[in-house]
């Protein structure tokens, strides 16, 4: 694959080569961020779920609720990282990363931290950019493995 600037009769191939690229792109970076997330903390998750129910204490949420959630984010960030970096299940990752982020996005709102909030909309709008251009990814193992997935 050439990424030289092609001949104009070949600008119909070149814009969705462009797409490809682009889209493989930005889901390198979003799986390496979030997988980096989960790598960092999945070696002490007790450790992570402490700081949270400590952060959640003056929320309304039960000290259980914050706790058993928080023990599973490093998880969740590691898997559904390496899924997106890797290609894999790419559709399905990126829904359910979608769905976490609203769920952090919920928990940062009862907290009252909009700055958190609003990286959180940074990362809803990455996710619904590779989503809604999940038909341009290539470069994945569900490719590799002739298994693109069309349903979540």
């Amino acid at each position: 694959m050439s990424l030289q600037t092609p001949a104009p009769h070949d600008a119909a191939a070149s814009h969705a080569r462009d797409r490809q690229l682009a889209h493989a792109v930005l889901r390198l970076v979003l799986g390496v961020n979030i997988t980096l997330h989960g790598l960092v903390r999945v070696g002490a998750p007790g450790a992570f779920a402490d700081t949270l129910v400590k952060n959640f204490a003056e929320t309304p949420l039960p000290e259980w609720s914050v706790r058993a959630f928080a023990l599973s984010v490093p998880f969740v960030e590691l898997i559904v990282g390496l899924c997106i970096l890797l290609g894999l299940r790419l559709r399905l990752a990126l829904v359910v990363g979608g769905a976490f982020m609203a769920s952090l996005t919920f928990g940062e709102s009862l907290r009252q931290q909009w700055s958190t909030v609003s990286i959180h909309l940074s990362y809803a709008l990455v996710y619904f950019v590779l989503l809604s251009r999940v038909s341009d990814a290539r470069f994945t193992l569900d490719g590799l493995l002739g298994s693109r997935r069309t349903a979540p």
